[in-house]
């Protein structure tokens, strides 16, 4: 929209008694290319056989042990001054590894004993996700998602939680295609999960008593989400549809030679156009034929059954006009009878239902702000109709909006996880650039935060007794790994290594956290990368705006950030007005005002940090992604102080863009009216740009399109000034995450980035 075990060597994951028939004596494992089980192959680096070194405990990395990870600067409390520990610092990891190359910054200092982070070491890094824990309790299912120089791939992996220190995860599925989604049927007898090995995502079912992965749907759409019958037998799914497929093949139009455009929304980003198909619900029995339960011309999505298994809540957007507006409501589908009735208010959005093991209540999160600058809050409905309310007093100042950027995760929203009597809900909730996990007592109205430490608990999942908590922990040095705890925050143990060995060769640099009053009084948090310098040498400095608006930097492994700090960079992330997890009038101060008072917090903070860090106040680059492109463009037509600009997916011209997003709604609410749009343009101010300009751009971004940038390209071209567009093909608006770019793509973006700020500051 986050350590702590050694591992022992050469252990099996010993799996619970009813699955011995599974295990037999070696453990065993799924083979991803035949769907077969086969005996144990050895595990990726995150599991190798000599555990990695022990890593020294920093304020920002546990030790690994079964503590709880070191308390954070409290989040709620007002930013103050950060202790002497706390202070800016490079950290090097202990080695496990010769480096097998070094690097020098372009300012003069000593050459470290470890390296730092180059742009190549980008695709090392893996991500870890979407922990599922089995019925029984025992063990835990994930995916991890890794690249090489040509693809990214993805396999699910498997962690016994009951080994303890001896758990070793092993490799499930090859990893050659994309396998996600990992998911236990209610009876703990067989794991699904997506792979689009057959061309499309489509559901696999791996029997845990042996046999092949057995492939259950043939969609031709594909699967986008799924879930289990509570009787095991069946699957709910979503997939695309329209009436037309229904036809004979000769009766449907020639594909790929025209568009129909009749709504809005007719294509999203990374997706490209929908065809006039809709999401709809289809039953997919583990033998026999699917069946399709709906026939809407809307989406409908993020669905949940009812504990009986005779009902299903999801979202829609069933108005009479419903590319008119952004919004959202519950609804629940009644399987005997075909009759659907609606929740919650067709305004606003109400998302991630998660119905009750009582059958009685379903928790949902909503806001009424469809402007994305709206908390986003855990609510109560009645599942057979009523008024919904607020989980527990005081949820209203919670925002379970989950996405922290650092440009390898892209969790946005988990649905609220339910304790086993019905009484309790488990939500995470961001607070000042970290996600922390809280339990809300429904019965006695009160809220508890469960996690300390800095970090982000991301995507928790509660184990079926509600004794065990699963979740992905990252920070500000690892991208993420799986790790659990008790269902009080007790315990927490680190489950996966997935990354140790290329984090702990190379030096890392910790980001300082700094805070400064705006020109208004209002307080400004942001984080800064410090290189290595000698005292007498001052670093250039590069600002670098977040997307959303209403996203947030925090603590996350940002790799740009750590490869531009060990080439000599300072590197300033502010969380200026509009960010997520400062409170709601936070967020909502940049509505309607683009390029006003939060260019102003950005500026101030530039002026904060030059007076206060060794920065060279001649030397300022800035560089930024979507509303963090915006800014870019903006920032330079307002000021020449900036010697150079890397924009990346960006807004040009507001006006336009709100025309051609697959978000022309989304932008009418957040900059209201066409004078202000025009006048909070760069491309209105062009004239006054003489920075370079790097313009970084997806082709087939329907976000912020490609024409943002071209048409800036061709006013700074007309008038000689220094500018380069750069598309990229077949890729869309997040191309920067492992899940969307290609690994080239990521790599030429982060080296063309770096070659620009090297040739201009």
């Amino acid at each position: 929209m986050s350590e702590l075990e050694n591992q022992d060597d050469e252990p099996t994951t010993q799996l619970s008694s009813q699955r011995s028939q599974y295990a037999q004596d070696t453990g065993s494992q799924l083979d991803g290319q035949q769907g077969q089980l086969a005996p144990q192959e050895e595990s990726d680096g995150a599991t190798a056989d000599a555990p990695p070194a022990p890593t020294p405990a920093q304020p920002d990395q546990p030790e690994q042990s079964d503590e709880q990870p070191p308390e954070p600067v409290e989040p709620s409390s007002p930013p103050e001054p950060a202790p002497a520990d706390a202070q800016a610092s490079t950290i090097q990891m202990p080695i496990e590894q010769t480096p097998t190359a070094t690097h020098s910054a372009p300012l003069p200092g000593a050459m470290p004993v470890v390296p730092p982070m180059d742009v190549e070491d980008l695709l090392s890094l893996k991500i870890a996700s979407d922990p599922q824990i089995s019925p029984d309790g025992s063990l835990i299912a994930y995916t991890v998602m890794e690249s090489n120089a040509e693809e990214t791939s993805s396999a699910v992996w498997l962690v016994d939680i009951t080994a303890g220190k001896t758990a070793v995860p092993r490799k499930l599925s090859s990893g050659i295609c994309h396998d996600s989604t990992p998911r236990w049927s209610p009876d703990g007898q067989s794991l699904a999960f997506l792979s689009d090995r057959s061309g499309v995502p489509q559901i696999y079912v791996l029997a845990l008593y042996g046999g092949e992965a057995q492939q259950i749907s043939d969609l031709p759409q594909g699967i986008s989400e799924y879930s289990w019958h509570p009787n095991s037998q069946i699957l709910l799914a979503h997939s695309a549809w329209k009436p037309q497929d229904d036809q004979a093949a000769e009766a449907v139009e020639p594909k790929n030679t025209l568009n129909v455009y009749t709504r809005l929304g007719s294509r999203w980003d990374g997706k490209g156009h929908t065809n006039g198909r809709h999401q709809q619900l289809w039953l997919i029995p583990l033998n026999g034929n699917p069946m399709r339960l709906t026939s809407e011309s809307v989406d409908l999505t993020q669905s949940c059954w009812s504990p009986d298994g005779q009902e299903v809540v999801f979202c829609a957007n069933r108005r009479a006009d419903p590319d008119l507006s952004v919004s959202l409501a519950l609804w629940v589908l009644t399987l005997s009878t075909g009759q659907m009735r609606r929740l919650t208010p067709e305004e606003g959005l109400a998302q991630m239902p998660a119905w009750s093991p009582d059958g009685r209540q379903i928790a949902y999160l909503y806001t009424p702000d469809q402007s994305e600058a709206g908390n986003i809050m855990p609510w109560i409905v009645d599942a057979q109709g009523g008024t919904p309310r607020l989980a527990v007093p005081g949820a209203d100042a919670f925002t379970c909006q989950s996405w922290i950027i650092d440009e390898l995760r892209d969790e946005y929203l988990t649905p609220p996880r339910w304790y086993p009597d019905s009484q309790a809900l488990l939500v995470p909730v961001q607070e000042r650039g970290q996600l922390h996990l809280y339990r809300l007592n429904l019965a006695q109205q009160t809220s508890e935060r469960l996690t300390n430490g800095n970090g982000r608990y991301i995507s928790p999942q509660l184990s079926k007794n509600g004794q065990t908590i699963a979740m992905v922990r990252a920070d500000w040095f690892t991208p993420g790994d799986i790790w659990c705890m008790d269902s009080t925050g007790k315990q927490p143990r680190k489950l996966t290594r997935v990354n140790d060995a290329i984090l702990q060769s190379h030096r890392l640099t910790r980001p300082k956290r700094i805070s400064w009053q705006s020109f208004d009084g209002l307080e400004i948090e942001g984080w800064l990368y410090l290189p290595q310098l000698p005292e007498n040498i001052k670093a250039p400095l590069i600002v670098c705006p977040h997307g959303g608006p209403s996203l947030a930097w925090g603590d996350g492994y940002v790799h740009e950030f750590q490869v531009l700090a060990g080439r000599g960079y300072a590197v300033l992330a502010p969380n200026i007005r509009g960010s997520a997890g400062y409170g709601e009038d936070f967020a909502r101060r940049v509505l309607n005002d683009w390029g006003g008072d939060d260019f102003k917090d950005l500026m101030v903070g530039v002026d904060h940090v030059i007076a206060t860090e060794q920065i060279d106040g001649e030397r300022l680059g800035i560089s930024g992604l979507s509303y963090g492109g915006y800014m870019t463009n903006w920032s330079i037509s307002q000021t020449q102080r900036f010697r150079a600009a890397v924009s990346r997916n960006g807004i040009s011209y507001i006006p336009g863009a709100a025309l051609l997003s697959d978000q022309t709604i989304w932008f009418n609410l957040s900059m209201e009216t066409w004078a202000r749009q025009h006048e909070r343009s760069a491309l209105t101010h062009a004239e006054a740009i003489q920075t370079p300009l790097l313009l970084l751009h997806a082709e087939n971004d329907q976000r912020c399109p490609f024409s943002e940038s071209q048409q800036l390209f061709v006013a700074l071209r007309k008038r000689k000034q220094p500018v380069e567009l750069i598309g990229y093909t077949n890729t869309s608006h997040l191309m920067d995450w492992p899940g969307v770019g290609a690994p080239h793509q990521r790599i030429d973006r982060l080296r063309r980035t770096i070659q620009w700020f090297e040739r201009f500051l």
